[in-house]
């Protein structure tokens, strides 16, 4: 039969288990979030630059000044999530996404609405 200090000991050690895997489980949930928004915010960085260059390509306009101010907000964000050190699985599944421009090739994000280096709407 059990003593009660075997059965505390037992306890805390349950105990123990649960708070450490809450706490592993909230800072996993918590690093999907962060790489969820960085994502987010690349794929708005993205489109804006991709309606810029269509609304200039439209109207007949350039402005070499602005696209490059914008490109360079794109790659800013490009830098910040490739500065995020997501856990394995996260890089697996950035492996099997991918996706290329129909009109220059280059690679895209897959929730793009507009191509960031020819401005081809996807």
């Amino acid at each position: 039969m059990l003593t009660f200090e075997q059965l505390k000991r037992g306890a805390a050690v349950v105990a123990d288990t649960a708070l450490k895997t809450g706490t592993e489980l909230a800072e996993k949930g918590k690093r999907q979030v962060d790489l969820m928004a960085l994502r987010t915010k690349l794929s708005r960085t993205q489109r804006e630059l991709g309606a810029l260059v269509y609304s200039l390509h439209k109207n007949g306009e350039e402005d070499p000044e602005l696209v490059e101010k914008y490109i360079q907000a794109v790659e800013a964000v490009e830098q910040e999530l490739a500065a995020y050190t997501p856990d394995i699985s996260d890089e697996a599944n950035d492996a099997d996404v991918r996706a290329l421009c129909p009109s220059c090739g280059a690679e895209v994000d897959p929730a793009a609405t507009f191509c960031r280096v020819c401005g081809y709407k996807l």
